[in-house]
């Protein structure tokens, strides 16, 4: 009798064993679960630290949401283009993981010091700056170095995703990554955020602490395969060439730019909700945080039991109709919760079915992103969608605090979600259309 041979799963010149394929999922998703608490922690306790300072909705928008987002513009093409090209031992996403993510670290933990910091540098320089003053314009510093080193971290990360996964296993992958980030916000929400005010420097310690060290040791036991030299080993000569490969390429078929369109709104959708959510549970509808944090937690947790079969549904149907069913659905639930949210229970009611979604749609993100860009330049287009939605998060995040305090009504989270969704869901039409025609689920070849 013949003996079975193991099944072989291929990414580039990567090949895995089913043991294999376990151990590079385990890096993966540790690293992923580390790296989750900075994108889901991080986007609520800045605007808890900036409110201590007396910071408006608007002030809180534009330096939480919209500086970072013109960092971005700056930052994400050339580290991108750069990336796509790189050669060498280690591979070429790794040695930009590892460059930036101890300074990320760093930068990170001193966020959470800076009011300490600022009452000791007051005092060193005999009250010429006010403790108020000097640990704001402290917390500003860090943020801006943070979020620098972090765009490099978050730009990168990604392209890693599709260099060593197998295709034919990206949903079921994507399915644990939201599962992990489910995960830390589950842990986070339920019983961290608590304690937000009154010991954030410990908590910001912490998170940074864990971000730094596991991200790294992921780095050191995450391989890559070889690439093909770029462009037949002929770099484009100069800087000039360089940006008009770059928007040739990425930005002269329509296709592409209604795609930049459908995601960039759909994530300028979610800013008042991610800013002001926590204010709405706690000065419209009167919620502890305490108690926000135990229904935040529950709903991160339902993200959990649901993240495998919606990647299971990502495989079959193909994300990018499972995308834009999550669309459809997330207006519906923003639709209820402008209307029904009014005390605890109606309030945990509507966070649950966002949490469901959300996960939906967070699942089915990054293998649309991976299935419908080109791969040899997969990071240049992912960039180029980076600062395609960047230059509408730099309007928006301060256009949504702006529009916060201009209605008074933190409410109206809820409209802005439905009125920008409702506008990725048009730009949707084209792209489905156009994906059809070139092959569709089976046979699709990127324009």
């Amino acid at each position: 009798m013949m003996k079975k041979h193991a099944q072989i799963y291929t990414a580039g010149t990567l090949r895995y064993t089913a043991r294999a394929v376990f151990w590079l999922f385990f890096w993966m998703l540790l690293g992923s679960f580390v790296f989750s608490m900075l994108e889901r922690i991080i986007p609520i306790l800045l605007p808890l630290t900036f409110k201590q300072f007396g910071c408006s909705n608007q002030t809180i928008g534009l330096l939480v949401g919209s500086l970072p987002s013109a960092l971005n513009i700056l930052i994400n093409p050339g580290i991108s283009f750069k990336s796509d090209r790189l050669r060498s031992k280690w591979g070429r996403r790794i040695p930009f993981l590892v460059s930036a993510t101890p300074f990320a670290a760093i930068f990170l933990m001193l966020i959470g010091w800076a009011p300490l910091l600022g009452e000791w540098i007051s005092g060193i320089l005999n009250g010429i700056f006010p403790p108020h003053t000097a640990g704001l314009a402290l917390l500003i510093f860090f943020c801006i170095c943070f979020q620098l080193f972090y765009m490099v971290v978050g730009s990168v990360f990604y392209y890693l995703f599709a260099d060593v996964v197998p295709m034919q296993l990206m949903g079921k992958f994507f399915a644990f990554f939201t599962l992990t980030g489910s995960a830390a916000g589950w842990l986070f929400q339920s019983y961290f955020l608590k304690y937000a005010e009154n010991y954030a420097e410990i908590l910001y310690t912490a998170i940074a602490l864990l971000y730094g060290v596991f991200f790294l040791l992921m780095c050191t036991q995450v391989r890559e395969g070889e690439y093909p030299p770029p462009d037949d080993g002929q770099a484009p000569p100069g800087l000039s060439q360089n940006i008009r490969t770059y928007f040739r390429e990425c930005f002269s078929i329509p296709y592409y730019l209604w795609f930049f369109a459908a995601t960039a709104l759909n994530a300028v959708s979610g800013i008042c909700g991610t800013l002001f959510g926590v204010f709405f549970a706690r000065e419209t509808l009167g919620l502890t945080l305490e108690t926000l944090g135990k229904i935040n937690g529950w709903s991160a947790l339902i993200g959990v039991l649901i993240s495998f079969p919606c990647g299971y549904w990502a495989d079959k149907f193909h994300p990018l109709r499972l995308y834009t069913l999550s669309v459809i659905l997330v207006i519906g639930v923003n639709v209820m919760g402008y209307f029904y949210a009014y005390d605890m229970f109606s309030y945990a009611v509507t966070a649950l079915s966002l949490a469901i979604v959300y996960t939906i749609q967070a699942t089915c993100t990054l293998p649309m992103f991976a299935a419908l860009l080109p791969r040899e330049r997969y990071g240049q287009f992912c960039s180029a969608q980076a600062i395609f939605a960047a230059f509408w998060l730099t309007v928006a995040n301060w256009g949504g605090g702006w529009f916060i305090d201009a209605t008074g009504d933190y409410r109206n989270i809820f409209i802005w979600d439905i009125f920008f969704t409702v506008g990725a869901l048009i730009a949707l039409i084209p792209v489905s259309r156009t994906w059809q025609q070139c092959g569709g689920k089976t046979n699709y070849i990127a324009p």
